[in-house]
Protein backbone atom coordinates (compact mmCIF):
# COMPACT_ATOMS: atom_id res chain seq x y z
CA UNK A 1 0.00 0.00 0.00
CA UNK A 2 1.51 3.46 -0.56
CA UNK A 3 2.77 5.77 2.10
CA UNK A 4 0.27 8.76 3.65
CA UNK A 5 1.39 11.83 2.70
CA UNK A 6 0.26 13.83 6.16
CA UNK A 7 0.12 13.28 9.81
CA UNK A 8 -2.37 12.07 11.49
CA UNK A 9 -4.26 14.93 12.20
CA UNK A 10 -8.00 16.25 10.91
CA UNK A 11 -7.95 17.99 7.28
CA UNK A 12 -10.46 20.85 7.53
CA UNK A 13 -9.20 21.94 3.60
CA UNK A 14 -10.93 18.40 2.68
CA UNK A 15 -13.68 18.91 4.69
CA UNK A 16 -14.77 22.39 3.55
CA UNK A 17 -13.86 21.81 -0.28
CA UNK A 18 -16.34 19.02 0.15
CA UNK A 19 -19.01 21.29 1.93
CA UNK A 20 -18.58 24.59 -0.81
CA UNK A 21 -19.65 22.08 -3.14
CA UNK A 22 -22.33 20.59 -1.54
CA UNK A 23 -21.12 17.01 -1.75
CA UNK A 24 -21.55 14.73 0.95
CA UNK A 25 -19.00 11.80 1.77
CA UNK A 26 -20.66 9.38 -0.14
CA UNK A 27 -21.11 11.33 -2.93
CA UNK A 28 -16.98 12.08 -2.62
CA UNK A 29 -16.06 8.73 -2.81
CA UNK A 30 -18.44 8.33 -5.49
CA UNK A 31 -16.38 11.15 -7.44
CA UNK A 32 -13.21 9.42 -6.60
CA UNK A 33 -13.73 6.02 -7.44
CA UNK A 34 -15.16 7.42 -11.23
CA UNK A 35 -11.71 8.90 -11.43
CA UNK A 36 -10.19 6.08 -10.42
CA UNK A 37 -12.13 3.26 -12.70
CA UNK A 38 -11.94 6.14 -16.12
CA UNK A 39 -8.14 7.00 -15.80
CA UNK A 40 -5.39 3.97 -17.64
CA UNK A 41 -3.25 4.19 -14.02
CA UNK A 42 0.37 3.72 -15.84
CA UNK A 43 1.44 2.83 -12.90
CA UNK A 44 -0.59 -0.55 -12.04
CA UNK A 45 -1.22 0.63 -8.29
CA UNK A 46 -4.09 -1.62 -7.24
CA UNK A 47 -6.65 0.56 -5.04
CA UNK A 48 -9.67 -0.51 -2.93
CA UNK A 49 -13.04 1.09 -3.62
CA UNK A 50 -13.73 3.90 -1.52
CA UNK A 51 -16.55 4.55 0.46
CA UNK A 52 -18.02 6.97 3.04
CA UNK A 53 -15.59 5.18 5.67
CA UNK A 54 -12.81 5.95 3.82
CA UNK A 55 -13.67 9.91 3.25
CA UNK A 56 -14.12 10.11 6.70
CA UNK A 57 -10.66 8.73 7.58
CA UNK A 58 -9.18 10.77 5.33
CA UNK A 59 -10.85 13.84 6.82
CA UNK A 60 -10.91 13.00 10.70
CA UNK A 61 -8.30 10.48 11.16
CA UNK A 62 -5.73 9.42 9.73
CA UNK A 63 -5.18 11.29 6.58
CA UNK A 64 -4.78 10.63 2.47
CA UNK A 65 -2.70 7.84 0.47
CA UNK A 66 -0.24 9.35 -2.37
CA UNK A 67 -2.46 6.97 -4.68
CA UNK A 68 -6.01 8.45 -3.43
CA UNK A 69 -4.23 12.16 -3.18
CA UNK A 70 -3.94 12.11 -7.03
CA UNK A 71 -7.72 11.35 -7.69
CA UNK A 72 -8.90 13.97 -4.88
CA UNK A 73 -6.42 16.51 -7.31
CA UNK A 74 -8.35 15.60 -10.16
CA UNK A 75 -11.52 15.32 -8.50
CA UNK A 76 -11.84 18.78 -7.15
CA UNK A 77 -9.42 20.53 -9.74
CA UNK A 78 -7.42 21.64 -6.53
CA UNK A 79 -3.64 21.17 -5.95
CA UNK A 80 -2.50 18.89 -3.12
CA UNK A 81 -1.39 22.09 -0.74
CA UNK A 82 -4.90 23.34 -1.55
CA UNK A 83 -6.35 20.14 -0.41
CA UNK A 84 -4.54 19.89 2.66
CA UNK A 85 -2.72 16.83 1.26
CA UNK A 86 0.46 17.33 2.09
CA UNK A 87 2.81 17.04 5.14
CA UNK A 88 4.78 19.86 7.05
CA UNK A 89 8.06 18.05 5.62
CA UNK A 90 6.82 18.49 2.11
CA UNK A 91 4.99 21.87 2.30
CA UNK A 92 8.98 23.16 3.54
CA UNK A 93 10.06 22.03 0.02
CA UNK A 94 8.27 24.86 -1.64
CA UNK A 95 10.59 26.79 -3.39
CA UNK A 96 10.07 30.72 -2.11
CA UNK A 97 9.39 31.76 -5.73
CA UNK A 98 9.41 35.68 -6.18
CA UNK A 99 7.37 37.43 -8.61
CA UNK A 100 8.56 40.80 -10.51
CA UNK A 101 7.24 43.76 -9.26
CA UNK A 102 5.39 46.41 -11.17
CA UNK A 103 7.40 49.16 -12.12
CA UNK A 104 5.69 52.72 -12.62
CA UNK A 105 5.83 51.78 -16.30
CA UNK A 106 4.24 48.56 -15.84
CA UNK A 107 1.02 50.46 -14.59
CA UNK A 108 0.62 51.26 -18.21
CA UNK A 109 0.76 47.77 -19.30
CA UNK A 110 -1.78 46.66 -16.02
CA UNK A 111 -4.84 49.72 -17.52
CA UNK A 112 -3.98 47.97 -21.12
CA UNK A 113 -4.54 44.57 -19.80
CA UNK A 114 -8.04 45.73 -18.05
CA UNK A 115 -9.28 47.13 -21.40
CA UNK A 116 -8.51 44.17 -22.70
CA UNK A 117 -9.98 41.93 -20.54
CA UNK A 118 -13.04 43.67 -21.04
CA UNK A 119 -12.74 42.56 -25.01
CA UNK A 120 -11.84 39.02 -23.93
CA UNK A 121 -8.26 38.67 -24.44
CA UNK A 122 -5.14 38.73 -22.41
CA UNK A 123 -2.75 38.41 -24.51
CA UNK A 124 -0.65 40.30 -23.00
CA UNK A 125 -0.81 38.29 -20.08
CA UNK A 126 -0.68 35.12 -21.43
CA UNK A 127 2.79 36.33 -23.84
CA UNK A 128 5.43 34.26 -22.25
CA UNK A 129 7.83 36.66 -23.46
CA UNK A 130 6.63 39.19 -21.49
CA UNK A 131 8.89 40.64 -18.53
CA UNK A 132 5.84 41.27 -16.75
CA UNK A 133 3.74 38.66 -17.62
CA UNK A 134 3.42 36.94 -14.12
CA UNK A 135 2.78 40.28 -12.87
CA UNK A 136 0.14 41.02 -14.99
CA UNK A 137 -1.53 37.96 -14.24
CA UNK A 138 -1.52 38.51 -10.51
CA UNK A 139 -2.62 42.11 -11.02
CA UNK A 140 -5.75 40.87 -12.94
CA UNK A 141 -7.58 38.35 -10.62
CA UNK A 142 -5.32 35.33 -10.22
CA UNK A 143 -5.46 31.91 -9.34
CA UNK A 144 -3.06 31.51 -6.39
CA UNK A 145 -2.78 34.04 -3.39
CA UNK A 146 1.20 34.33 -3.68
CA UNK A 147 0.79 35.53 -7.05
CA UNK A 148 -1.46 37.84 -6.26
CA UNK A 149 1.18 39.50 -4.21
CA UNK A 150 3.21 40.16 -7.43
CA UNK A 151 0.71 43.27 -8.22
CA UNK A 152 2.61 45.77 -5.14
CA UNK A 153 6.10 43.67 -4.60
CA UNK A 154 7.60 40.14 -4.53
CA UNK A 155 6.75 37.80 -1.40
CA UNK A 156 9.28 38.77 1.46
CA UNK A 157 9.89 36.07 3.51
CA UNK A 158 7.53 35.39 6.41
CA UNK A 159 9.03 37.33 9.96
CA UNK A 160 7.99 39.07 12.88
CA UNK A 161 9.29 42.11 11.58
CA UNK A 162 7.05 41.82 8.40
CA UNK A 163 3.76 40.42 9.88
CA UNK A 164 1.30 42.72 9.69
CA UNK A 165 0.29 44.37 12.81
CA UNK A 166 -3.28 45.23 14.19
CA UNK A 167 -3.67 48.32 13.30
CA UNK A 168 -2.76 47.87 9.59
CA UNK A 169 -5.33 44.57 9.13
CA UNK A 170 -7.87 47.06 11.01
CA UNK A 171 -6.74 49.91 8.06
CA UNK A 172 -7.02 47.38 5.18
CA UNK A 173 -10.50 45.95 6.37
CA UNK A 174 -11.84 49.98 6.80
CA UNK A 175 -10.88 50.27 3.07
CA UNK A 176 -12.93 47.38 1.95
CA UNK A 177 -15.54 48.50 4.04
CA UNK A 178 -15.12 51.99 2.02
CA UNK A 179 -14.60 50.15 -1.24
CA UNK A 180 -18.20 48.20 -0.21
CA UNK A 181 -20.16 51.61 -0.13
CA UNK A 182 -18.50 52.99 -2.95
CA UNK A 183 -20.08 50.07 -5.08
CA UNK A 184 -23.56 52.14 -5.40
CA UNK A 185 -21.99 55.49 -6.59
CA UNK A 186 -18.58 54.64 -8.24
CA UNK A 187 -18.16 53.67 -12.19
CA UNK A 188 -17.49 50.12 -12.32
CA UNK A 189 -14.18 50.39 -14.47
CA UNK A 190 -12.45 52.54 -11.94
CA UNK A 191 -13.35 50.50 -8.77
CA UNK A 192 -12.26 47.07 -10.47
CA UNK A 193 -8.98 48.16 -10.60
CA UNK A 194 -8.64 49.75 -7.39
CA UNK A 195 -10.39 46.25 -5.84
CA UNK A 196 -7.98 44.12 -8.11
CA UNK A 197 -4.89 45.99 -6.22
CA UNK A 198 -6.31 46.33 -2.76
CA UNK A 199 -6.68 42.56 -3.07
CA UNK A 200 -3.16 42.49 -4.55
CA UNK A 201 -2.10 44.47 -1.39
CA UNK A 202 -4.31 42.02 1.12
CA UNK A 203 -3.14 38.79 -0.49
CA UNK A 204 0.71 40.15 0.48
CA UNK A 205 -0.15 41.21 4.19
CA UNK A 206 -1.90 37.25 3.90
CA UNK A 207 1.51 36.08 2.62
CA UNK A 208 3.19 37.42 5.70
CA UNK A 209 0.82 36.46 7.96
CA UNK A 210 1.13 32.76 9.26
CA UNK A 211 -1.06 33.02 11.93
CA UNK A 212 -3.83 33.34 9.91
CA UNK A 213 -5.64 36.57 10.95
CA UNK A 214 -9.88 36.18 10.73
CA UNK A 215 -10.25 39.86 10.33
CA UNK A 216 -7.70 40.04 7.45
CA UNK A 217 -8.58 36.71 5.97
CA UNK A 218 -12.46 37.77 6.15
CA UNK A 219 -11.10 41.54 4.82
CA UNK A 220 -9.68 39.87 1.28
CA UNK A 221 -12.37 37.41 0.73
CA UNK A 222 -14.57 40.41 0.91
CA UNK A 223 -12.61 42.36 -1.50
CA UNK A 224 -12.23 39.33 -4.11
CA UNK A 225 -16.09 38.88 -3.88
CA UNK A 226 -16.38 42.62 -4.77
CA UNK A 227 -14.30 41.66 -7.50
CA UNK A 228 -15.72 39.22 -8.70
CA UNK A 229 -19.44 41.07 -8.35
CA UNK A 230 -17.41 43.98 -10.31
CA UNK A 231 -16.42 41.55 -13.16
CA UNK A 232 -19.56 39.80 -13.26
CA UNK A 233 -22.22 41.80 -12.60
CA UNK A 234 -21.37 45.21 -13.67
CA UNK A 235 -18.85 45.09 -16.76
CA UNK A 236 -18.62 42.48 -19.71
CA UNK A 237 -15.32 40.92 -18.44
CA UNK A 238 -14.45 37.16 -19.32
CA UNK A 239 -16.07 34.19 -16.97
CA UNK A 240 -12.75 33.41 -15.79
CA UNK A 241 -11.97 36.97 -14.25
CA UNK A 242 -15.06 36.21 -12.03
CA UNK A 243 -14.19 32.75 -11.17
CA UNK A 244 -10.98 33.46 -10.31
CA UNK A 245 -11.73 36.30 -7.75
CA UNK A 246 -14.15 33.61 -6.47
CA UNK A 247 -11.64 31.33 -5.68
CA UNK A 248 -9.72 33.81 -3.72
CA UNK A 249 -12.55 34.46 -1.50
CA UNK A 250 -12.88 30.85 -0.68
CA UNK A 251 -9.64 30.80 -0.05
CA UNK A 252 -10.32 34.06 2.55
CA UNK A 253 -13.37 32.47 4.04
CA UNK A 254 -11.31 29.38 4.49
CA UNK A 255 -8.40 30.85 6.51
CA UNK A 256 -11.09 32.86 8.39
CA UNK A 257 -13.16 30.50 8.51
CA UNK A 258 -16.29 32.97 8.38
CA UNK A 259 -19.31 30.82 7.73
CA UNK A 260 -21.48 33.94 7.26
CA UNK A 261 -19.39 35.06 4.03
CA UNK A 262 -18.99 32.08 3.05
CA UNK A 263 -22.60 32.04 2.28
CA UNK A 264 -22.51 35.12 0.24
CA UNK A 265 -19.28 33.89 -1.96
CA UNK A 266 -21.04 30.33 -2.65
CA UNK A 267 -24.61 32.24 -3.23
CA UNK A 268 -22.89 34.87 -5.71
CA UNK A 269 -20.98 31.65 -7.16
CA UNK A 270 -24.56 29.78 -7.89
CA UNK A 271 -25.33 32.89 -9.87
CA UNK A 272 -22.20 32.15 -13.09
CA UNK A 273 -23.97 29.07 -14.13
CA UNK A 274 -27.42 29.94 -12.77
CA UNK A 275 -27.60 32.63 -15.36
CA UNK A 276 -27.05 30.39 -17.92
CA UNK A 277 -29.92 28.08 -16.84
CA UNK A 278 -27.27 25.51 -15.93
CA UNK A 279 -28.75 23.97 -12.87
CA UNK A 280 -26.66 21.44 -12.44
CA UNK A 281 -23.47 23.05 -11.84
CA UNK A 282 -25.49 25.77 -10.23
CA UNK A 283 -27.24 23.74 -7.05
CA UNK A 284 -24.08 22.44 -5.30
CA UNK A 285 -22.99 26.10 -4.56
CA UNK A 286 -26.57 26.86 -3.24
CA UNK A 287 -26.56 23.22 -0.92
CA UNK A 288 -23.31 25.38 0.05
CA UNK A 289 -24.27 28.14 0.66
CA UNK A 290 -27.11 26.33 2.93
CA UNK A 291 -24.58 24.29 4.95
CA UNK A 292 -22.65 27.56 5.43
CA UNK A 293 -25.73 29.07 7.14
CA UNK A 294 -26.73 26.63 9.30
CA UNK A 295 -23.13 27.21 10.86
CA UNK A 296 -23.03 30.47 11.08
CA UNK A 297 -25.48 32.84 12.86
CA UNK A 298 -28.38 31.82 10.86
CA UNK A 299 -29.39 35.68 10.37
CA UNK A 300 -33.17 35.42 8.91
CA UNK A 301 -32.34 38.29 6.36
CA UNK A 302 -29.23 36.09 5.27
CA UNK A 303 -31.38 33.20 4.66
CA UNK A 304 -34.33 34.99 3.13
CA UNK A 305 -31.77 36.32 0.66
CA UNK A 306 -30.54 33.12 -0.31
CA UNK A 307 -34.03 31.83 -0.82
CA UNK A 308 -34.59 34.81 -3.28
CA UNK A 309 -31.11 33.62 -5.19
CA UNK A 310 -32.20 30.09 -5.31
CA UNK A 311 -36.04 31.21 -6.91
CA UNK A 312 -34.06 33.42 -9.26
CA UNK A 313 -31.79 30.41 -10.48
CA UNK A 314 -34.58 28.02 -10.32
CA UNK A 315 -36.77 30.58 -12.20
CA UNK A 316 -33.73 30.97 -15.03
CA UNK A 317 -34.02 27.31 -15.70
CA UNK A 318 -37.76 27.23 -15.78
CA UNK A 319 -38.46 25.29 -12.41
CA UNK A 320 -41.48 27.14 -11.48
CA UNK A 321 -42.82 25.53 -8.80
CA UNK A 322 -39.65 25.37 -6.62
CA UNK A 323 -39.18 28.99 -7.47
CA UNK A 324 -42.58 30.19 -6.27
CA UNK A 325 -41.87 27.60 -3.27
CA UNK A 326 -38.18 29.62 -2.14
CA UNK A 327 -40.16 33.04 -3.17
CA UNK A 328 -42.38 31.81 0.26
CA UNK A 329 -40.30 31.36 1.90
CA UNK A 330 -37.87 34.08 1.09
CA UNK A 331 -40.95 35.96 2.45
CA UNK A 332 -41.10 34.39 5.66
CA UNK A 333 -37.83 34.80 6.91
CA UNK A 334 -37.94 38.99 5.90
CA UNK A 335 -41.07 38.54 8.11
CA UNK A 336 -38.60 36.83 11.22
CA UNK A 337 -35.90 39.43 10.16
CA UNK A 338 -35.78 43.11 12.70
CA UNK A 339 -33.31 44.07 10.16
CA UNK A 340 -29.81 43.25 11.19
CA UNK A 341 -27.63 41.79 8.81
CA UNK A 342 -23.70 41.24 8.16
CA UNK A 343 -22.14 44.18 7.44
CA UNK A 344 -21.54 42.58 3.70
CA UNK A 345 -25.14 42.51 3.17
CA UNK A 346 -26.03 45.71 1.96
CA UNK A 347 -27.70 45.43 -1.69
CA UNK A 348 -30.69 43.15 0.18
CA UNK A 349 -34.01 44.70 2.18
CA UNK A 350 -38.01 44.75 1.75
CA UNK A 351 -37.38 46.27 -1.46
CA UNK A 352 -35.32 44.17 -2.55
CA UNK A 353 -36.86 41.12 -2.18
CA UNK A 354 -40.22 42.73 -4.07
CA UNK A 355 -37.46 43.24 -6.95
CA UNK A 356 -36.63 39.10 -6.73
CA UNK A 357 -40.21 38.50 -6.23
CA UNK A 358 -41.04 40.28 -9.50
CA UNK A 359 -38.78 38.74 -11.24
CA UNK A 360 -39.36 35.54 -10.68
CA UNK A 361 -43.01 35.88 -12.00
CA UNK A 362 -41.71 37.78 -14.92
CA UNK A 363 -39.58 34.67 -16.00
CA UNK A 364 -42.90 32.51 -14.99
CA UNK A 365 -45.20 34.41 -17.41
CA UNK A 366 -47.33 36.12 -14.81
CA UNK A 367 -47.11 39.34 -16.04
CA UNK A 368 -49.80 41.02 -13.98
CA UNK A 369 -48.10 39.61 -10.63
CA UNK A 370 -44.69 40.64 -11.70
CA UNK A 371 -46.14 43.88 -12.32
CA UNK A 372 -47.08 44.70 -8.69
CA UNK A 373 -44.06 43.59 -6.99
CA UNK A 374 -41.98 45.51 -9.49
CA UNK A 375 -43.54 48.55 -8.99
CA UNK A 376 -43.57 48.05 -4.71
CA UNK A 377 -39.70 47.56 -5.61
CA UNK A 378 -39.65 51.02 -7.64
CA UNK A 379 -41.47 52.67 -4.61
CA UNK A 380 -39.47 51.55 -2.07
CA UNK A 381 -36.22 51.38 -3.83
CA UNK A 382 -33.28 54.34 -2.31
CA UNK A 383 -32.11 56.96 -3.70
CA UNK A 384 -28.72 55.24 -4.44
CA UNK A 385 -29.87 52.43 -6.03
CA UNK A 386 -29.32 53.71 -9.33
CA UNK A 387 -28.26 50.24 -10.41
CA UNK A 388 -31.21 48.19 -9.42
CA UNK A 389 -33.57 50.69 -10.24
CA UNK A 390 -32.64 50.26 -13.89
CA UNK A 391 -33.24 46.55 -13.36
CA UNK A 392 -36.28 47.24 -12.55
CA UNK A 393 -37.25 49.35 -14.99
CA UNK A 394 -36.39 46.75 -17.78
CA UNK A 395 -38.38 44.35 -15.88
CA UNK A 396 -41.28 46.28 -15.73
CA UNK A 397 -41.14 47.32 -19.04
CA UNK A 398 -40.63 43.62 -19.82
CA UNK A 399 -44.28 42.72 -17.93
CA UNK A 400 -46.27 45.70 -19.84
CA UNK A 401 -45.00 45.40 -23.18
CA UNK A 402 -47.81 42.98 -24.42
CA UNK A 403 -50.52 45.53 -22.93
CA UNK A 404 -49.00 48.69 -23.09
CA UNK A 405 -45.77 48.60 -25.44
CA UNK A 406 -45.81 52.74 -25.13
CA UNK A 407 -45.51 53.04 -21.28
CA UNK A 408 -43.09 49.75 -22.15
CA UNK A 409 -40.76 51.83 -23.83
CA UNK A 410 -41.07 55.02 -21.79
CA UNK A 411 -39.68 52.58 -19.17
CA UNK A 412 -37.07 51.37 -20.87
CA UNK A 413 -35.60 54.32 -21.80
CA UNK A 414 -35.76 55.63 -18.47
CA UNK A 415 -33.72 52.47 -17.67
CA UNK A 416 -31.21 53.63 -20.40
CA UNK A 417 -30.92 56.89 -18.74
CA UNK A 418 -29.65 55.36 -15.81
CA UNK A 419 -27.47 52.99 -17.35
CA UNK A 420 -25.69 56.09 -18.94
CA UNK A 421 -24.83 57.57 -15.73
CA UNK A 422 -24.32 54.57 -13.52
CA UNK A 423 -23.06 51.30 -16.23
CA UNK A 424 -24.37 48.18 -15.11
CA UNK A 425 -23.77 44.40 -17.52
CA UNK A 426 -27.08 42.56 -15.68
CA UNK A 427 -29.32 45.70 -16.35
CA UNK A 428 -27.98 45.91 -20.07
CA UNK A 429 -28.42 42.08 -20.43
CA UNK A 430 -32.22 42.47 -19.86
CA UNK A 431 -32.56 44.90 -22.76
CA UNK A 432 -32.57 42.09 -25.45
CA UNK A 433 -35.72 40.56 -23.87
CA UNK A 434 -37.32 44.01 -23.45
CA UNK A 435 -37.16 44.61 -27.38
CA UNK A 436 -38.09 40.96 -28.40
CA UNK A 437 -41.67 41.19 -25.93
CA UNK A 438 -41.85 45.09 -28.29
CA UNK A 439 -41.38 43.39 -31.56
CA UNK A 440 -43.70 44.05 -34.22
CA UNK A 441 -44.28 47.51 -32.83
CA UNK A 442 -42.83 50.94 -33.40
CA UNK A 443 -41.22 50.99 -29.94
CA UNK A 444 -39.06 48.03 -30.77
CA UNK A 445 -37.19 50.28 -33.12
CA UNK A 446 -36.78 52.81 -31.27
CA UNK A 447 -35.66 51.10 -28.20
CA UNK A 448 -33.47 49.43 -30.83
CA UNK A 449 -31.76 52.85 -31.52
CA UNK A 450 -31.26 54.02 -28.10
CA UNK A 451 -29.65 50.61 -26.83
CA UNK A 452 -27.00 50.64 -29.55
CA UNK A 453 -26.24 54.30 -28.53
CA UNK A 454 -25.87 52.66 -24.96
CA UNK A 455 -23.96 49.67 -26.05
CA UNK A 456 -21.95 52.00 -28.47
CA UNK A 457 -20.64 53.88 -25.34
CA UNK A 458 -19.98 51.09 -23.15
CA UNK A 459 -18.87 51.11 -19.37
CA UNK A 460 -16.04 52.85 -19.51
CA UNK A 461 -17.73 56.21 -21.29
CA UNK A 462 -20.65 55.46 -18.72
CA UNK A 463 -20.95 58.17 -16.17
CA UNK A 464 -17.90 59.91 -16.72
Amino acid sequence: MPGRSRAKKQNTLLQWHRAQRGWSRAELARQVNHSINTENDQENVPLAAVDEETVKSWEIRHGTHKAFAKHLCLVFQLSASELGLLSDAELALRPDSRQPTLPPSGIVELRRLTSARREGTTKMAEDPRSRWAPALRAAGVPFDLDQEAALVGHRTRRSASSRPDLKAVKSYAEIVGHQRSLYWTSTPDALLDAASAHLALGATMLSNDPEDNAELASAVAECALLVARLAFFDLDCPRTMASDAFKSAERGVIRAQDHSLAVAVAAHQAFVPGFDRNLPDARPFIVAAERQWRRSSRNPLVRSWLHCVTAEIYARSMEIKESRYHIRQAQEYLSKSDGTAPLWLDFYDSSRFAGFAGNTALLSGSYKEAAGWLEKSLDDLNTDSSKQRSVLLLDLAAAHAADEPEHALELAIEACDHLEQDYYQMAVNRIPNVRAALSGSRSAARLTERAERLLALGPAECGS
